[in-house]
């Protein structure tokens, strides 16, 4: 863009005609999209070539636009709309892996659990054999 087309383009827009249809234009392009803002404005022979303001004025228009970094309100709710399925599929997710990480805490606890058991057994076993050595060697003495 060049100092004239923005001089240009501030005359251009003085005239009510003129400021209508770039407000119909900007409005159409938050609604529904630079392409159908610029498609609307290509079919609609009225507004075409009204002082000398063709397509290539809101092609323009629409780097213009699209510079400032704005979106449709239409691409908008689009990203809304994904960014709430996303939303949905993590807390999906995350439950799932709690799910996963509870199951498996519970299995990892039942194996220490049993190992545990079977320690313990193992030792009450080996403390009544000792006792009853120790018992047997006392026994064998009063003798």
């Amino acid at each position: 863009m060049n100092e004239n087309f923005l001089k240009d383009l501030a005359a251009l827009y003085s005239n009510p005609l003129v400021k209508d249809m770039f407000t119909d234009y900007f409005t159409r392009m938050q609604q529904e999209g630079a392409q159908a803002a610029a498609k609307f404005f290509n079919m609609a022979p009225a507004k075409k070539d009204v002082f000398g303001v063709g397509p290539d004025v809101f092609e323009k228009m629409a780097e213009f636009y699209s510079g400032f970094g704005f979106v449709s309100q239409k691409k908008h709710q689009e990203v809304l709309e994904e960014n709430e399925s996303l939303k949905k599929e993590n807390t999906f997710l995350k439950e799932v892996v709690q799910k996963m990480n509870l199951k498996m805490f519970e299995e990892g606890s039942r194996g220490i659990q049993e190992a545990w058991q079977e320690g313990l057994a193992t030792q009450l076993e080996m403390s009544k054999e000792m006792a009853k050595t120790f018992f047997e060697l006392f026994k064998d003495i009063k003798k």
